[in-house]
């Protein structure tokens, strides 16, 4: 079978011939149809996560397909399924950029589902990584989860989305904005119409603006919630002071410092995801009910992988890019 992988850690992806493989117990064997980018993509080529790998290491941990082969003790599918998820089982390196997938398919692993009828595998490869954290950090902050005295994003409540127009941000904006929610958001100039028709209120071009000048300007009580998408830890502990006290500051990059983290006038957290299940199936609701839309910003070949990786790399990114098998 034809995949992207890297022969060992910091390589650079390739296109690479591999053996189709088998699914052990309580895994499947899926016949890729789509899978999508994510900037962890990368993450787990130059070896930045503390799990284990295989080698060759196949990249890619979102996608979509059909069940071909189940492996012994799985129950909750069958060949010729059509499923959609998260492919991160350890050791990480059978990834969703290849022609076949293997991954854990029992009830306790849960990061895969069956698509519902009407729902693309272009648009399901989609959802994973970036729509079940979008999810997860909105539903983080609302008040059913959280006491009447603590944070929530109900109607009138101010959130600034650093990082708006990318994979998480574009889920993050619609969800939030769907809650009644005020989202000011970062993009440059040429995306600021597209942001704002997400759902963004208010957008800030951070390539020749001064956020924290604007966001004091406009808010000068500080905003309730901030969102940051990027990976630059100085930056965080900046825009975390825009944060009225008793406000959230949430980072999914793990950029949240120990010092910002023991913060006592805001809560500050290095987000993780809790019960993907649940999330998945949820955010897979979002998209099917037509309450929020998949912005796909291009659609790319097996082969076009490495380059667009590249390009992930450098920023700047508009919605989601999926490859199509």
């Amino acid at each position: 079978m034809r995949a992207i992988a890297v022969s060992d850690i910091g390589g650079t992806p390739e296109l690479v011939d591999l053996p189709v493989p088998a699914p052990g117990p309580g895994e499947v064997l899926i016949r890729m149809t789509a899978a999508s980018l994510n900037p962890v993509d990368l993450d787990i080529a130059h070896g930045r996560l503390s799990l284990p790998t295989t080698r060759p290491l196949v990249l890619g941990v979102d996608g979509a397909g059909r069940v071909v082969e189940v492996g012994a003790a799985v129950t909750e599918f069958a060949p010729g399924d059509l499923v959609h998820g998260q492919f991160f089982d350890a050791p990480l390196g059978r990834g969703t950029f290849a022609e076949y997938a293997v991954v854990g398919a029992t009830p306790s692993h849960g990061a895969l589902q069956r698509t519902p009828d009407g729902l693309s595998a272009q648009v399901a490869a989609t959802l994973p990584t970036a729509g079940m954290t979008a999810l997860g950090v909105v539903e983080s902050l609302d008040l059913e989860s959280l006491d009447l005295e603590s944070l929530d994003l109900r109607p009138g409540r101010t959130m600034l989305i650093v990082g708006a127009t990318g994979g998480v941000g574009v889920f993050a904006v619609q969800l939030a904005a769907a809650r009644g929610v005020e989202v000011i958001a970062t993009a440059r100039a040429e995306a600021e119409a597209w942001i704002r028709e997400l759902g963004a209120s208010q957008t800030i071009d951070y390539s020749t603006e001064d956020v924290s000048e604007l966001v004091r300007k406009t808010h000068p009580d500080g905003v309730d919630a901030l969102l940051d998408l990027t990976r630059d830890q100085a930056r965080f502990t900046t825009y975390a002071g825009l944060v009225r006290d008793g406000g959230s500051a949430i980072s999914v990059t793990f950029t949240a410092s120990p010092e910002l983290l023991a913060s006592e006038r805001i809560t500050a957290t290095n987000f993780m995801m809790q019960d993907k299940p649940g999330l998945l199936a949820r955010i897979t609701e979002e998209v099917i009910s037509g309450r929020i839309i998949v912005p796909v910003e291009r659609t790319i070949t097996l082969d076009e992988v490495p380059d667009a990786l590249a390009r992930n790399a450098i920023g700047g990114a508009r919605g989601k890019t999926v490859v199509r098998f």
